[in-house]
């Protein structure tokens, strides 16, 4: 499989291409300008996208996804080099050993000849990577089930039986894929799956992050309709494509429970563009990673998005801060600290926590069973991390616009701290500790439940404009 997964991206290739704004700003490597720039400085004048990515389609080029900011394009390898001066051959990342990894790197620099007035830049598309944890304890005793202890954790039963369960809410979840399972079969989920990439089978979750995420959101907000934007098969992974198709899907919500390879600065672009048009963006924290700019694998905390860290829940009900989850100031966005809520996560050494269903003899599936408890092919993982604290949070934020929680605009952060329970003791995995105070570094304000969701649309628009 993975063999065939190479080939495919050896002989067809992959680009990111970013228009030149009106005004000529551009981010240039740098993120911080979104900052001290409106995201309006930063759109294309009008049509410039459309004639963009016609010129591109001409040349025989398939335009994969596309925004108001940016475009993701697809063509043989050829192609690509005819096009812009270089392939994008695929190389096996030889920091990632539990699993082969693969990105499409550009031997030379990337460059349009078609159109090159409208076009400020062309790119290989970074890599993502989920965001779980693995070592090879054995299981522990306190697992939480899915859809019962979510619900349970979240305080969503009282709205479930009030109807509030999320019905009326468009939530995307950007992940690794959606399989049929028949856990989300017997809940009479609603969802759907779109690829990012044509090379991508929208029936299969090839690694199985995806699945099991969806399961925690739906647990939480089982109205909503959900859509699963296919991003990876098991060798490969497309993060930056599939934010941009979950963006042209216009929805509430998007879910994000992972990082990229190394620096993708064009994604806050995307993020703060898809925040612009009032869409509510959630990123996991991380588990150990954070933005630091020389590392392999980063988090993404573009301001405005939901950053999600970790609270661990024991059986007798007791928080504390997840010793898995990051907490960290953003060294890309002076001033952003991160995490802006806390969901459920595991603790260290391997975040034990979660029975997750996803899809029988995939990757999560193989790998986890060694050390929890579960068979390599039966459908059934246990584990935990930000990814699932991020899921969790969605499927709250969820039932939170379904009552107005936004006025219509992307949800701001600080409106969700009222939802918070305290968390006063632990520490995160990146040092922060509680210190007998909320909000604070480790956590945030705490954990994000949907206990207290009945707040007015004016209410919020006081609190967003600091009244």
């Amino acid at each position: 499989m993975i063999d065939d997964e190479v080939e495919e991206l050896a002989r067809r290739g992959v680009v990111t291409v970013v228009p030149r704004s009106a005004s000529g700003r551009c981010l240039d490597g740098e993120p911080a300008a979104l900052l001290r720039h409106p995201v309006e400085e930063f759109l294309p004048a009008p049509g410039t996208v459309d004639r963009v990515a016609d010129a591109l389609a001409r040349e025989g080029l398939v335009v994969e996804a596309r925004t108001d900011v940016g475009l993701t394009v697809s063509g043989e390898q050829s192609l690509l080099a005819d096009v812009f001066g270089s392939s994008v051959p695929p190389v096996r990342n030889r920091y990632i050993r539990d699993s082969p990894r693969y990105e499409l790197v550009a031997p030379k620099a990337l460059r349009s000849r078609v159109c090159p007035e409208l076009v400020a830049a062309v790119s290989a598309p970074r890599a993502g990577f989920e965001l779980t944890a693995a070592a090879p304890p054995a299981v522990g005793p306190h697992h939480l089930r899915l859809p019962d202890d979510a619900v349970r954790l979240s305080g969503a039963g009282s709205l479930h039986e009030a109807g509030i369960r999320g019905d009326g809410v468009h939530v995307v979840m950007v992940d690794t894929g959606l399989y049929d399972h028949p856990h989300h079969r017997r809940h009479a989920y609603r969802t759907t799956v779109v690829p990012a990439l044509s090379v991508l089978d929208p029936a299969a979750d090839e690694r199985g992050h995806g699945t099991a995420m969806s399961a925690l959101l739906l647990a939480v907000a089982p109205g909503v309709s959900l859509t699963m934007v296919k991003m990876a098969n098991e060798a490969f992974s497309f993060p930056l494509a599939a934010f941009q198709r979950a963006v042209q899907l216009a929805p509430d919500v998007i879910s994000c429970s992972w990082g990229t390879m190394r620096e993708e600065p064009h994604l806050h672009l995307e993020v703060a563009n898809a925040l612009r048009r009032g869409i509510t963006v959630l990123f996991a924290a991380g588990n150990g990673s954070t933005d630091r700019r020389t590392a392999m694998f980063q988090s993404v905390a573009t301001p405005g998005a939901i950053t999600v860290g970790g609270v661990h829940v024991d059986p007798q009900g007791d928080l504390q801060a997840a010793d898995l989850a990051s907490s960290y100031r953003s060294a890309v966005f002076a001033g952003r600290a991160v995490p802006d809520v806390s969901g459920p996560c595991g603790m260290l050494p391997n975040g034990n926590y979660i029975l997750f269903p996803t899809q029988p003899g995939c990757l999560f599936d193989r790998r986890n069973s060694r050390y929890d408890g579960t068979a390599p092919d039966d459908g059934w993982l246990v584990s935990s991390g930000t990814s699932g604290a991020t899921a969790y949070a969605a499927g709250v934020v969820a039932l939170g616009i379904q009552q107005g929680l936004g006025d219509g605009a992307a949800v701001d952060p600080a409106l969700l701290a009222a939802h918070c329970l305290p968390v006063t003791r632990g520490r995160s995995n990146t040092g922060d500790e509680c210190g007998d105070a909320s909000p604070n570094p480790a956590v945030g304000p705490g954990l994000l439940t949907a206990r207290r969701l009945g707040r007015r649309a004016g209410a919020d628009r006081a609190v967003r404009d600091g009244r």
